[in-house]
């Protein structure tokens, strides 16, 4: 991962449509000490600005020349990866998690939602749309009635080993609450929360919150009624 200055946040993106371009460029560059160092039109295009060094990178899913998913392995191994895409059905959102995004928004989000989920990621976070978290809810009730397999059988281990506040932490993450979001709804401080997550990441072996809500998701074990 690019290591993150304190004073300039350094963000690019790939999106083919130039107007959606220009006004996520805005958006941007509103925010101090945020630098935007390029955008790209295509799989080809981005790969070519690949070695210029970025801290956020906005990924559309449908682009002129294959789909985006391709690059979120390549370019979340370098910087976080966030997909800013009109494709929010429950394949593309649970693929893009698996490759490595570290968020999922429609690009029908506010302005104030995109900054949010820049900020969010640079703190560990794992932001989804509201309607991008239903669609993991509702895959969630799909997988509740299925029986573990041996391939799963090692998470459900590690989940049924949190505690009932570690669960409802993860139950809000995977709605795509913020940590002061779900702090608020669990009504313990943000610090708890991020204590919470650290424990989480520990017994589910996972690095970041957009792996232990995938975890949960394969494994079937999150469902609403939990809260």
């Amino acid at each position: 991962m690019s290591e993150h200055s304190a004073s300039t946040l350094r963000l690019a993106m790939v999106e083919d449509r130039p107007q959606i371009r220009v006004s996520v460029r805005q958006i941007i560059e509103r925010e101090l000490d945020w630098h935007w160092v390029w955008e790209a039109e295509s799989l080809h295009a981005a790969r070519l600005n690949a070695a210029r060094v970025i801290d956020v990178l906005l990924l559309d899913l449908g682009l002129p020349d294959g789909t985006g998913l391709d690059l979120v392995a390549e370019f979340s191994r370098v910087c976080h990866v966030i997909v800013f895409s009109v494709l929010g059905d429950e394949e593309s959102v649970t693929r893009a998690l698996e490759l490595g995004a570290a968020g999922y928004l429609l690009k029908d989000s506010p302005a104030l939602e995109i900054t949010q989920a820049i900020r969010s990621v640079m703190d560990g976070g794992a932001p989804l749309t509201p309607s991008v978290a239903a669609h993991l809810l509702r895959k969630f009730r799909k997988q509740e009635a299925a029986v573990a397999t041996p391939a799963t059988a090692g998470t459900h281990s590690a989940l049924s080993a949190l505690t009932p506040r570690e669960r409802d932490v993860l139950l809000a993450l995977a709605r795509g609450f913020s940590y002061d979001e779900a702090a608020t709804i669990l009504g313990i401080s943000r610090h708890t929360v991020g204590h919470h997550v650290k424990q989480i990441y520990s017994k589910l072996a996972v690095n970041s919150r957009s792996q232990a809500v995938f975890e949960a998701v394969q494994a079937g074990w999150l469902q609403p009624d939990h809260e």
